[in-house]
């Protein structure tokens, strides 16, 4: 049980980890304050907060929070925090840096992203694992990867696939539109982009419902593994920050 739970508390981190494009250095989504509800095997194993900010002239922050919740929390200590900050730069979004970190009681894990974009490098660290990676322009971090999701959907031109920093990898995932469905929420009833992503030869796929009425916030996430669901999240509150 404790294995797995550590298991399913960072996939909801990683899960975390994706109007028409803004003008100069405005951001292209609207910053706000999302919480969810976090569920593994068919129980509410605790709560995830992401967060979008404007930093300064064209700058921005990003925030993941995953945590168990009640007896969960007794059971199993495991936290998921992930930061990301970046630019608008001529209407692109490029990350300058990224941090995770999962405490598990006894072990934890950091990853650690610093982008130049100058150089045309990232380097990336992951434990005691670190490497220097080529930087092309649409490449992000696994948190910076929601914004950018978003505002494609906003545009009207998701892509076949994104690119991103996964650890010490650049890692390519496939993106599928798989059309809209209506989700009943505590939010009320809201119409809901389905979009999966995987990476080739992974059976594990993540599984984003995107609100138009919200901006195109993720209401809903899901991952299956082998056709199974290890892990699934449903949001709660949305509060649009000034």
């Amino acid at each position: 049980m404790t294995r797995s739970f550590h298991a399913i508390m960072l996939a909801a981190g990683l899960a975390l980890g994706l109007s028409t494009s803004a003008a100069g250095g405005e951001l292209p989504v609207a910053p706000f304050q999302a919480r969810y509800e976090v569920y593994g095997q068919g129980f509410s194993l605790g709560e995830a907060v992401m967060s979008l900010t404007a930093d300064g002239s064209g700058g921005y922050r990003m925030s993941s929070d995953v945590r168990p919740n009640g007896l969960v929390a007794l059971l199993a200590s495991a936290s998921v925090r992930e930061r990301a900050s970046g630019e608008i730069r001529d209407g692109r979004i490029q990350p300058t840096r990224y941090e995770r970190r999962m405490e598990t009681g006894k072990k934890s894990g950091d990853v650690q992203l610093r982008f130049d974009w100058p150089a045309g490098r990232v380097e990336a660290r992951s434990g005691t694992r670190q490497a220097t990676l080529p930087l092309s322009p649409g490449v992000v971090d696994p948190l910076s990867l929601n914004m950018v999701v978003m505002r494609d959907l906003q545009r009207d031109r998701l892509p076949g696939q994104y690119t991103l920093v996964d650890e010490t990898e650049l890692r390519t995932f496939q993106i599928r539109n798989e059309g809209e469905e209506i989700l009943d929420t505590p939010l009320g009833r809201l119409r809901a982009l389905r979009v999966s992503h995987s990476k080739p030869g992974n059976t594990r796929i993540t599984t984003f419902w995107f609100a138009p009425q919200l901006r195109y916030l993720p209401v809903r996430i899901a991952q299956h593994k082998k056709g199974k669901e290890v892990m699934r999240m449903e949001i709660r509150t949305v509060e649009r920050q000034p």
